[in-house]
């Protein structure tokens, strides 16, 4: 189970990060607008005091076409308030032994976070396939590369600020997915045209980086 979700995670490529307290009334065209883009997964912010509403209202708007996850879980209790919530995934800010089995248990896919080549070992070790790895800035994509280097079978779902004539670097880098907030989600009145837009114009950058590495796989040089 965990497995599969996290091969969709890779597919979708784009994973948009949502604030766990948007309006309930926005979640409705938000999703709509996602899913014409089409964006298959979406990163929610655990908090909010309607967030187990929002999760639910989301599902049944996307049916099984979105991967849903929640992010920022940090503790055991954390996880129990949302064992009723329609979700696929959850990352905590770092590897928890609690948080892994209660995934594990649960047929939920678990992301800690990871900010360090010994966390993400030690993430490893402990049966994790993928990591959501926090990075940024003019060196973000070098780090990924970096890491990449170090443990080559590990997934590196990468939570990043940037633009996106940054996705193709990243890409090349091997990310196998992106978590983005702005610009492409800025908010609950962001225009779903433009949510559309952006979503379309991260989605083309993330193929495109796939191609360069098809083409440079086929060469013999990745």
């Amino acid at each position: 189970m965990e497995v599969t979700i996290i091969e969709k995670l890779k597919e979708a490529g784009i994973v948009v990060a949502l604030p766990g307290d948007l309006p309930l009334a926005a979640i409705v065209p938000i999703a709509d607008a996602l899913l014409a883009s089409p964006i298959l997964a979406v990163d929610v912010a655990f908090g909010g005091t309607e967030m187990p509403q929002l999760l639910h209202d989301l599902r049944r708007r996307a049916e099984d076409k979105l991967l849903i996850g929640v992010s920022g879980v940090e503790t055991a209790v954390q996880l129990q308030s949302l064992q009723n919530s329609p979700i696929d995934y959850i990352s905590s800010p770092r590897l928890d032994d609690e948080l892994l089995i209660g995934c594990q248990n649960g047929g939920m896919a678990y992301l800690p976070g990871v900010i360090s080549v010994l966390a993400a070992q030690a993430a490893q070790q402990k049966g994790c396939s993928s990591i959501r790895l926090r990075t940024g800035g003019p060196a973000g994509a070098d780090y990924v590369r970096a890491l990449r280097q170090v443990q080559p079978d590990l997934g590196l779902i990468v939570e990043t600020e940037l633009n996106p004539v940054e996705v193709y670097g990243y890409r090349q880098a091997g990310a196998a997915a992106l978590v983005v907030g702005a610009p492409l989600f800025t908010g609950h009145q962001q225009t779903m045209a433009d949510l559309i837009t952006q979503a379309r114009i991260f989605m083309q950058a993330w193929q495109d980086g796939g191609s360069w590495q098809e083409k440079r796989s086929q060469n013999g040089r990745y």
